[in-house]
């Protein structure tokens, strides 16, 4: 993880500081392992050698650990073996130093606590160490042009590589996850009091079709510009917000202020049509009452709004921590849409396809690292308008085959009314089920009445 042996070139020395360290602790762990054979099968889970501070405390673990993998003892007559034959028994203090560190443990009962305590102190070199590098380009920038969101970025990344590195590991023997998941279901059928395995959409057609979209998974949604994808979107994240989920709406295309607008005539419907609180003095004596009704109910509302339109899946990451940090937990994230966001740097000057198939895959890894639900809208490929057929299928989701293979729900959506003025469906909204993984293809219609943002049910189906 990170070197213990400091030195000038990786780190700026603080006055009368050292870095983080738990020397006695290291030596009652290494004690631990020369005296308890059984040590090191549990110590081995937690520390690599690189977690030591003292250089030759990770020599000593480093034989210790090479021991325990080829079924040898590590008591002190194998350690000082193995050090003398690679030639390192001088580097660490000799005999005398192995003796002293038996010495300094009576029982290795705490050794597992201990262990974390040093890997714990690596973690936060590791730390300072990323800091004082993003410090080093931030002063070399003026010389090498280097901006400060290249320098966050970086930043950034090593930080969480650092806590990829800090997580346990994710293995799990399926009988001990068997009497959660039980629970998760029972829980989940408990009539009114049942919990939510995801976020509904709202739409009882859909909802009965793929269950609403799932916590943990990627929801995709394409459509044509102009189709009304931001505002089903957003539709959707209101209806969520509202039964208490917290939402979380990242507009690359639209501001704020257009967002805020469509949901006030969202919720003021019937009383305030979109389109009169975008027009200068337009607003009449009687839709004053329906707007303020409509801003407290929307201040009530658990729902997030980003609206920088250059972003990366890292701010996004970012941005969800604080609103976790904040709320407890984060249910519902919509990004309209996927083709705007920045790539990271690292993938920069990859062809595009490889760099929305990235962008997906990290979306993915947000939904499941935040157990929510992830709604990324796209746009879809301009040869839908030439065709005769205009329902988009899976093969219209523009410059990448990521989304088929990263999404878990594909969604589609389609108004004739967008292509046909004199249609006699005005008003009909199609979405089209393109892929699910918890249920078969269909489509279900809905009613859209432009003036206010709003999508409402059909005649129920029985599902």
């Amino acid at each position: 993880m990170f070197s213990p042996d400091f030195a000038p070139d990786n780190v700026v020395s603080m006055p009368n500081h050292l870095p983080p360290q738990a020397i006695e602790a290291e030596e009652v762990v290494l004690g631990g392992i020369l005296f308890d054979p059984e040590a090191i099968a549990r110590v081995i889970k937690i520390l690599q050698p690189e977690d030591f501070y003292v250089g030759s405390h990770k020599n000593i673990y480093q034989a210790a650990v090479r021991l325990h993998q080829s079924q040898q003892p590590t008591d002190l007559l194998f350690v000082t073996s193995w050090l003398e034959s690679h030639g390192l028994l001088h580097n660490i203090g000799g005999r005398n130093k192995l003796a002293s560190l038996l010495n300094s443990c009576v029982s290795a009962v705490n050794i597992d606590a201990l262990a974390e305590l040093i890997r714990e102190k690596a973690q936060l070199r590791a730390v300072i160490q990323t800091a004082l590098q993003m410090a080093r380009e931030a002063m070399d920038a003026p010389l090498t042009e280097t901006t400060a969101t290249s320098v966050i970025e970086m930043g950034q990344q090593k930080l969480l590589e650092l806590r990829q590195l800090t997580v346990p590991c994710q293995m799990k023997l399926m009988a001990d996850i068997i009497p959660d998941v039980y629970a998760e279901i029972e829980a989940s059928n408990n009539g009114e009091d049942a919990i939510e395995v995801n976020v509904p959409t709202g739409f009882y057609d859909l909802d009965g079709v793929i269950g609403g979209m799932p916590f943990g998974a990627l929801t995709v949604v394409g459509g044509r510009g102009g189709i009304g994808k931001s505002t089903w979107a957003l539709d959707i994240g209101i209806r969520a917000a509202a039964s208490g989920l917290t939402t979380a709406y990242f507009a690359l295309e639209m501001s704020a202020s257009q967002m805020v607008k469509k949901t006030l005539s969202r919720l003021a419907a019937p009383h305030v049509p979109a389109d009169l609180l975008f027009k200068r003095n337009a607003l009449g004596e009687s839709h004053w009452n329906p707007l303020a009704q409509a801003c407290a109910d929307a201040m009530a509302l658990p729902f997030w709004l980003n609206d920088n339109p250059v972003i990366t899946t890292s701010q996004i990451k970012g941005d969800l921590q604080d609103i976790q940090a904040r709320c407890g937990s984060v249910s519902l994230v919509i990004v309209d849409y996927v083709q705007l966001i920045e790539p990271m740097r690292r993938e920069r000057g990859e062809n595009r396809v490889q760099e929305i198939d990235s962008i997906l895959k990290q979306l993915r890894a947000i939904a499941k690292q935040f157990n929510c639900a992830v709604l990324g809208l796209a746009q879809l490929k301009r040869e839908v308008d030439s065709r005769s057929e205009k329902r988009p299928t899976k093969a219209d989701f523009r410059e990448s085959g990521g989304f088929e293979q990263e999404a878990a729900v594909m969604l589609g959506l389609y108004r004739e009314d967008y292509y046909d003025k004199q249609t006699t469906q005005k008003g009909i909204f199609e979405v089209s089920v393109l892929k699910s993984r918890f249920s078969s293809e269909t489509t279900v219609n809905l009613l859209f009445d432009e003036r206010f943002g709003q999508f409402k049910n059909l005649a129920k189906s029985n599902y």
